[in-house]
């Protein structure tokens, strides 16, 4: 069954990713706008002056999630739409034999404990393959893969410490700042992550579309 899936979706074709990346790359400067936003509101809290979440006026906190939460969740459709298409289309530039189908370059993500090593895997399969689709299991990864990487499960591995020393060491008053310091922390990582997943998005695009391009050309 997942063969023949895979099969189907190796006979669609390249897809034109322009559009999507532009997108995809513009709800991304969106989200960093919203985690300013959040970043200020949790410096606020930690420093005791309250911030937009708990804002007195319950109207400025309404408007705070009704402008962010959108943006959250189109940003992880589209980031995950891009991965989809990118695995796909590298796949129909002559990538073989890669170890993940479209499906699950998006699935890992939900499967917990290997969402922990697993998008790695994929965003640098997909990298390899399109530098060369011909010989992609010989290309370099980026360093830019390992510092997302890195980004992406600190925040997950900063919460679960943070927990642990919550419940075991510090009293309510300890363990109330270093929860709003822990949350300060991961808005934080946020933006850096962002900025090297915009970089990653972009260098995949160029490489994919002038593959394109040359096979256009050639054939």
């Amino acid at each position: 069954m997942e063969s023949h899936s895979g099969a189907l979706e190796q006979t669609d074709g390249f897809r034109d990713p322009t559009r999507l990346t532009k997108w995809t790359r513009g709800v991304l400067y969106a989200f960093i706008a919203s985690v300013l936003l959040q970043v200020g509101s949790e410096a606020s809290n930690l420093l005791g002056g309250g911030g937009v979440g708990e804002s007195a006026d319950t109207g400025l906190r309404a408007i705070f999630w009704i402008l962010t939460e959108p943006i959250w969740l189109i940003t992880a459709v589209l980031v995950l739409t891009w991965i989809h298409r990118a695995n796909h289309n590298v796949q129909q530039l002559g990538a073989a034999d890669m170890r993940f189908t479209p499906g699950w370059a998006v699935g890992w993500y939900f499967v917990p404990i290997a969402w922990y090593w697993k998008p790695y895997q994929v965003m640098s399969e997909i990298w390899r393959a399109s530098r060369n689709p011909s010989y992609w299991r010989e290309q370099p990864v980026s360093l830019l893969l390992p510092w997302w990487w890195v980004l992406w499960i600190v925040p997950f591995w900063g919460s679960s410490i943070v927990d642990l020393t919550v419940g075991r060491n510090l009293d309510e008053a300890g363990a109330n700042a270093l929860e709003a310091a822990s949350e300060l922390a991961y808005w934080i990582l946020q933006i850096p992550l962002t900025l090297v997943l915009l970089a990653i998005i972009a260098g995949v695009h160029r490489m994919q579309v002038g593959h394109h391009r040359r096979q256009m050309a050639e054939g």
